[in-house]
């Protein structure tokens, strides 16, 4: 299979281990999108099933496994604090910007042990805010959107500093950590992170928890000012930084 070189999650997938043939689970799968990325590295010998608490969002993963004709993934409702999995051994659990929303989440990591396989890895990918913004000019609009995002996410009740975190929560659950890595998130100079479609989604959210009104995000105008700013600032900025770590269960 050929890496998306500029895919921070489907780097760090392919460098931890996972390759055609694997039984994978995904949890706090959300739409998906995680899931069909497993589903399409472990080829039709693997399969990957995907847990979420929320089933408007598995209707809607399942939608996207449709229309993709992906028969080798599943997907299930699950609360990872709470609910026992009842799952065969799988090779590998992953997860995506999920543990910064739990309130424990070394206990979470100690619950899912048990259903992966010894000489097994757990690859968890985290968003962290403590290193940003990181500019050295000014991008208002761009610094004032990341704001929204952030004070929603926290407000939410998400760890914004899980990044830092996540190498020592699998080490106490009883991993051995093989590999940290962390990549910055560009904006500027002809690269860019969908901002404005983020927004687009997570509005409702923000306006939920008093971040901003719908009046002051103005989302339908938001991408072409978005882009305005990128193109007449010649440095670039750092909206996010994404850890990636990977550990193994003990034989």
């Amino acid at each position: 299979m050929e890496i998306n070189p500029n895919s921070f999650t489907e780097r760090l997938l392919i460098d931890a281990g996972i390759v055609p043939g694997m039984r994978i689970l995904d949890v706090g799968c959300g739409n998906g999108e995680v899931t069909l990325l497993v589903a399409k590295i472990v080829g039709e010998t693997g399969n990957v099933v995907g847990i979420d608490q929320h089933e408007s969002a598995l209707t809607s993963a399942r939608e996207r496994a449709h229309k993709m004709a992906l028969t080798n993934v599943t997907f299930q409702v699950g609360d990872l604090t709470n609910d026992p999995l009842d799952l065969q051994f799988v090779d590998a659990i992953v997860g995506r910007r999920v543990l910064m929303y739990l309130p424990d989440p070394d206990a979470t990591i100690r619950r899912l042990m048990p259903n992966l396989r010894p000489g097994g890895i757990m690859v968890f990918q985290e968003s962290d805010s403590t290193m940003i913004p990181g500019r050295v000019e000014s991008w208002p609009l761009h610094e004032q959107v990341n704001q929204w995002i952030w004070q929603t996410v926290e407000r939410e009740g998400a760890n914004i500093h899980m990044g830092f975190h996540l190498p020592n929560v699998l080490t106490q659950a009883g991993l051995a950590v093989e590999h940290i890595r962390a990549e910055a998130i560009i904006q500027g100079q002809n690269t860019a992170y969908p901002l404005a479609t983020i927004v687009r989604s997570v509005l409702p959210r923000m306006v939920e928890h008093a971040v901003v009104s719908e009046a002051e995000v103005n989302i339908g105008t938001l991408e072409q000012r978005l882009l305005t700013e990128r193109e007449n600032t010649k440095s670039v900025y750092i909206s996010d930084i994404a850890f990636g770590v990977w550990g193994r269960k003990p034989h």
